[in-house]
C-alpha cells in the first residue's frame, strides 16, 4: 500500500480527469496558498476612458474603482473511507472466485478505488459551490463533525462566503411571465440582459439554462422561426450533447451580440441521499468563460509525531491503525471559488414571481410600452421611408429593438408595421 502523501498527490493528478462544466469553464483553477487563508481579489466593472491633459500638466491619476483584496478562511472538505481486513478477504467486484488473490494483492486496488470515489465526490462539491455562487451570489458551507450529523443536517458550523454587500445585484427579474412571452419578447429580454452587462463593462458570451427553460425555447415555433432567415445571420440551432450532463443548443445572434446556448441538467446526490440539480429548475444565466477562478489553501495534519502542511487542490492521506485493525484513506480539499468581477454576470429564474418595475431594479418592462410621448407614423409614412437607417431609428423610437441593417428594406418596413399594429393598435 502506498502511504507517502507526495506520491499520493501525484497519483491523484494522473487519474482520469472528471468533466466539471461549470467550474472548469467559469471558475478554472488558480493559485494554491501555503496558508490557512486564501487571498481573493475582486473588482467591479467600469468603462472609464482616459482623460486628455495639457502637455505641461503631466499625467492625471485615475482611481481604481471597486477593487478589493481580502483573505478568507478556506472551507474544509475532508471525506474518508476505511479499508478493513474483512473487506480485503472478500473477492472484488467482477473477480472470479478461482482467482486465488490474497488480501494483500487487493489492498492497492481498493485503496485506488476509494481515492477515486472520494476525488469525484470532492469535485462534485466544487461544482456545487460554483453553481451556488452564480445563482445566489454567495456560498453557504455547513461544516459537520460526523457523517450522521451530515446526513440529518444537524449540529453544524455555518460559514458563508458572500460576494455582495447589501443586495445581490446580479439577479434579473422579469416584469412579465417568461413562459407566456412571445418569441419576440423573449429575444428582447436576452438583449436587455446583455445590455445591462455591457453597461457594466462585461461582454457575456454564454447563455446557460436548465432543461425546462430549454424546452420553453425549443418548443416555441416562433422562436425557432427566428433562425429561418435567408441572408441574415441570426445564429443556428445545432443541438449536440457534451460531457457530464451538458448540451449545446447552438448560437443566437441578438442585435449583433452572439451567444452560445447551453443546457445544463446534471444532478448530484446530496448528503441526505436525495438527488438534486446543480442549477435550480428555471435558471437562465448570462455568463462568460473565466469570469472567476478557484484558489486553494493548504492542508495541515500530524505525521510521524509532528505537523506537516501540503498545498494542493486535493491532498490524500493514508492512516493505519493496528488497534482497530484497519486503514483509513482520507482526502482533503480547501477550495475558494470567487468571481473576478462581482458584477460580471446575470441570472434569472422563469418561476420567480413577476416583479413590478420598482422591484426589478435590473429589469426593463416587457409589457406594452405607453403611447404617451411616442410619435406614431402611418403605414404609408413607414412605407415611404427610403433608407434602412431611417426605418431602424424609427423602430427603436417606438420600442422595437433587434432589427439589423443586413435585412432587406421591405422586410424592415414590414416588421415595424407588424410591431406597431400589435403593440399600439390592437
Amino acid at each position: 500500500m502506498v502511504v507517502e502523501t507526495r506520491v499520493l498527490i501525484n497519483a491523484i493528478k494522473k487519474m482520469y480527469p472528471v468533466a466539471q462544466f461549470f467550474k472548469d469553464r467559469y471558475f478554472p483553477d488558480g493559485r494554491v496558498f501555503y496558508s490557512e487563508k486564501a487571498l481573493i481579489e475582486t473588482k467591479e466593472g467600469n468603462k472609464k476612458i482616459a482623460p486628455f491633459v495639457i502637455p505641461m500638466a503631466g499625467n492625471i491619476v485615475m482611481e481604481s474603482e471597486g477593487y478589493r483584496a481580502e483573505q478568507v478562511s478556506a472551507p474544509y472538505i475532508a471525506p474518508k473511507m476505511p479499508i478493513t481486513a474483512e473487506e480485503l478477504e472478500k473477492k472484488a467486484f467482477g473477480e472470479s472466485p478461482e482467482s486465488n488473490r490474497t488480501p494483500a494483492s487487493r489492498e492497492n486496488e481498493i485503496q485506488s478505488e476509494h481515492m477515486d470515489d472520494m476525488r469525484q465526490a470532492i469535485l462534485r462539491t466544487h461544482e456545487v459551490m460554483c453553481t451556488e455562487l452564480i445563482t445566489t451570489g454567495q456560498i453557504i458551507m455547513k461544516h459537520y463533525a460526523s457523517a450522521e450529523d451530515a446526513a440529518q443536517g444537524l449540529n453544524y458550523k455555518r460559514n458563508v462566503l458572500r460576494f455582495y454587500d447589501n443586495e445581490f445585484k446580479n439577479k434579473y427579474l422579469f416584469t412579465k411571465d417568461f413562459k407566456t412571452m412571445t418569441a419576440a419578447e423573449k429575444i428582447q429580454e436576452f438583449y436587455k440582459m446583455a445590455r445591462i452587462l455591457k453597461k457594466r463593462g462585461v461582454h457575456a458570451t454564454d447563455i446557460v439554462m436548465t432543461g425546462d427553460v430549454s424546452m420553453v425555447l425549443m418548443t416555441d415555433k416562433d422562436f425557432l422561426d427566428f433562425y429561418d432567415k435567408k441572408s441574415v445571420n441570426t445564429g443556428s440551432i445545432d443541438q449536440r450533447e457534451l460531457p457530464n450532463g451538458v448540451a449545446c443548443n447552438g448560437t443566437i445572434n441578438v442585435n449583433g451580440i452572439v451567444f452560445t446556448m447551453f443546457t445544463y441538467d446534471e444532478e448530484y446526490e446530496d448528503l441526505d441521499g436525495e438527488a438534486k440539480p446543480f442549477l435550480p429548475k428555471g435558471t437562465i444565466a448570462f455568463l462568460r468563460p473565466g469570469l472567476g477562478t478557484t484558489v486553494y489553501s493548504q492542508v495541515t495534519f500530524v505525521k510521524n509525531g509532528s505537523f506537516v502542511s501540503y498545498a494542493d487542490k486535493i491532498v490524500p492521506r493514508v492512516v493505519a491503525s493496528e488497534k482497530d485493525n484497519m486503514v483509513e484513506v482520507q482526502m482533503f480539499s480547501r477550495p475558494v471559488p470567487y468571481p473576478l468581477d462581482i458584477d460580471g454576470w446575470l441570472v434569472a429564474n422563469i418561476y420567480d414571481a413577476v416583479a413590478t418595475e420598482a422591484e426589478a431594479d435590473n429589469s426593463v418592462d416587457t409589457d406594452e410600452p405607453p403611447t404617451e410621448g411616442v410619435d406614431l407614423k402611418t403605414e404609408a409614412e413607414i412605407n415611404a421611408m427610403t433608407t434602412k437607417a431611417e426605418v431602424i431609428a424609427y423602430a427603436e423610437s417606438i420600442g422595437l429593438s433587434g432589427l439589423s441593417s443586413e435585412e432587406k428594406l421591405a422586410e424592415l418596413r414590414a416588421a415595424v408595421i407588424k410591431y406597431q399594429k400589435e403593440t399600439y393598435e390592437d
